[in-house]
């Protein structure tokens, strides 16, 4: 029930004459046509989520040391691993441009020329990536964080860590937290984490999106769980 939910709420991809993509093809100048259906963007996102954050070998990817690599490589590379399956037999770098540039939460990152690729946070892969600390100063008062209540007890002992991903993630707003912590279960706590407390600890933050913040952890001082 929950991927039905979740494949109603992506929205197909369009490509506007201009060459320019959309989710909503009246915004288009002389007509539009359907580059993706939700269930292919959808599908396809996941796919690149998982090769550049965790599993690169199983397309035979090599990042780089920052974790790029280049749009072509990727579509190649994913056309040639599932082309027994007959999945991605479409698949064009077109295809993966327009899914990183409309995709709502940062996920993806393109270099300027939009020709290497890489994943903006939530690698689980070892690589360095480059975003500079934002000034205390320019940090929202509060960045939030979604769990579980069974993970609570253990949070408030010992602070958020990492786990298996290179850094803890942080949520600019509450309703972005809510959807990551569902993926662990129904009962869903949100933590709201001090950006004061963190600068008084010496823990730098940085910006992956506009909605994803990182860490290397976070002290449990720092932590206070909603209502």
């Amino acid at each position: 029930m929950r991927r039905v939910l979740q494949r109603q709420q992506v929205k197909p991809i369009y490509r506007c004459r201009d060459g320019s993509f959309t989710e909503d093809p009246g915004r288009c100048t002389g007509g539009a046509e359907l580059l993706l259906t939700p269930e292919q963007r959808l599908r396809l996102s996941k796919l690149m989520s998982a090769l550049l954050r965790h599993i690169p070998e199983e397309a035979g990817l090599k990042l780089d040391e920052a974790g790029w690599v280049g749009v072509r490589e990727l579509a190649r590379a994913i056309r040639e691993r599932w082309r027994r399956k007959e999945l991605y037999w479409w698949l064009r770098p077109e295809h993966i441009v327009a899914v990183a540039l409309l995709d709502p939460r940062g996920r993806f990152q393109l270099d300027e020329a939009g020709r290497r690729i890489r994943a903006a946070y939530g690698h689980s892969v070892r690589v360095e990536l480059d975003y500079e600390p934002v000034p205390w100063e320019k940090l929202p008062p509060v960045l939030y964080h979604g769990t579980v209540r069974q993970r609570l007890h253990s949070i408030m002992r010992c602070g958020l860590l990492p786990m298996r991903r290179i850094a803890v993630h942080l949520a600019a707003d509450r309703a972005t937290a809510a959807e990551v912590g569902r993926r662990h279960g129904t009962d869903v706590v949100i933590l709201r984490v001090s950006t004061e407390c963190l600068h008084r600890h010496g823990l730098p933050v940085r910006r992956a999106s506009s909605k994803i913040f990182l860490v290397d952890h976070v002290p449990p001082d720092c932590i206070t769980v909603e209502d």
